[in-house]
């Protein structure tokens, strides 16, 4: 049976992967630039070829709940891709963090100044730790990985005015439970 855009669904559903490679053929472009416009910050191209896997592995798992005709499949993916690209982002974030926490030093091994400054970075994410989670993050990529607000309000899917004032009351928050002290701005 040859594949085509009438039954190639239908037949991603049964299982065959004839169909699987008609997505591959026709929507791998597609699920590239959703992945590529979102991961585009990490400038990670290996990571962007195994978000395209992952992609496409989850088409291949979840076909059978997918109810509609191409035009919808086409919506699907995107929303498959975009998720999955979110998801890869949010581990590089989380393997940032945790390279961050995860310095495992005695305080005879530091010197004086490590010392501080392995405390102050524990005394940050204690702070952090008070706002909400999307705030959180937020502060997390504009304040410790220094990305700009214009790519945190994309990689979040917000206006940048969202950003801004998430940032301007998260500060404010912050500001009050720190007692005065002023937050300040990346350089």
């Amino acid at each position: 049976m040859k594949i085509n855009e009438h039954n190639f669904i239908a037949l991603l559903q049964a299982g065959k992967e004839e169909a699987l490679d008609y997505v591959i053929d026709h929507y791998l472009p597609l699920i590239k630039g959703v992945v590529v416009k979102t991961l585009g910050p990490l400038s990670k191209n290996d990571l962007a070829k195994e978000c395209c896997n992952e992609i496409l592995l989850s088409i291949w798992k979840n076909a059978k709940k997918f109810t509609g005709g191409p035009t919808d499949f086409q919506k699907w993916v995107c929303v498959i891709a975009k998720y999955k690209a979110i998801d890869y982002i949010r581990t590089e974030i989380r393997k940032k963090e945790s390279l961050s926490l995860n310095l495992d030093f005695t305080a005879h091994e530091l010197t004086y100044p490590q010392n501080m400054l392995l405390e102050e970075h524990e005394n940050i994410y204690a702070i952090i730790s008070k706002l909400t989670p999307v705030n959180q993050k937020i502060f997390i990529m504009k304040y410790l990985l220094d990305y700009d607000t214009e790519e945190i309000a994309r990689q979040l899917q917000m206006t940048k005015s969202a950003v801004d004032n998430r940032l301007y009351h998260g500060k404010k928050k912050l500001k009050k439970s720190l007692g005065g002290i002023q937050i300040e701005e990346p350089i």
